[in-house]
């Protein structure tokens, strides 16, 4: 019963980190336990437990008197990330060029005939989640599981920062900008790709605009794709 639990929490935590990086989600949109319980068809113990954990990874905010909410960042918080992410991802591009072969190359080709395939459909969704693997996916191939792990969480804070600052009509990532990536980690020089990656992560954050407002989102709506029918204990 312990172990299902637990599956149970991560399975929560996992379909709300989801949601944060498809910028499902606006920051701010309340996470109500009952609400959240019955989108994802779990109990709400285990949507509790899952907004705490959320909480310490700072993608959720215990609100006194309100409950959790979604984290809404400042304007110090996405320049913080962006600084963060470019430290980062120059380190990821460096380990990727040295460790990368055939079978990586031709993975990340893969994926961006993906990428290029959610364009064509004008697939919101489908762009998001696509462009924001191809970072995770580098940071595989580089081979360093802390690096993963806090890009993973740092991408989601992206997420929640271009939602709330991002100005319509902006490429979520700027389309050549991973084809030429990978081309210079197949036949460039280490310190090129190091400056596109910079280059690329300054561009998305120059998009930004401060005093872009949003609006909350239906729960029962965002985890609709989450979700698979199924009995509860």
């Amino acid at each position: 019963m312990k172990d299902t639990t637990h599956t149970e929490i991560e399975r929560v935590c996992n379909a709300t980190y989801q949601a944060i990086f498809e910028r499902r989600l606006e920051p701010n949109t309340r996470l109500v336990e009952s609400q959240l319980a019955k989108a994802l068809s779990t109990s709400r113990a285990s949507a509790r437990q899952a907004l705490l954990l959320l909480a310490q990874r700072k993608l959720v905010k215990i609100v006194p008197n309100k409950g959790a909410v979604v984290a809404e960042p400042s304007k110090t918080e996405a320049v913080e990330v962006f600084a963060a992410r470019r430290c980062i991802e120059r380190q990821i591009v460096h380990l990727v060029y040295e460790r990368c072969q055939a079978e990586d190359l031709q993975m990340l080709r893969t994926h961006l005939e993906r990428e290029q395939q959610a364009r064509q459909n004008h697939d919101h969704f489908e762009l998001i989640r696509a462009t924001g693997k191809f970072h995770l996916l580098l940071a595989e191939i580089a081979g360093n599981g802390l690096l993963l792990d806090f890009l993973q969480q740092l991408i989601a804070h992206s997420s929640l920062i271009l939602e709330k600052f991002e100005s319509h009509g902006n490429q979520i990532c700027q389309e050549g900008h991973h084809a030429e990536l990978v081309r210079l980690i197949a036949e460039g020089t280490k310190e090129e790709a190091e400056k596109l990656m910079d280059q690329h992560l300054s561009e998305i954050e120059q998009v930004l605009n401060f005093k872009r407002k949003v609006k909350p989102a239906d729960l029962t709506e965002v985890f609709a794709s989450f979700i698979e029918p199924q009995q509860m204990d």
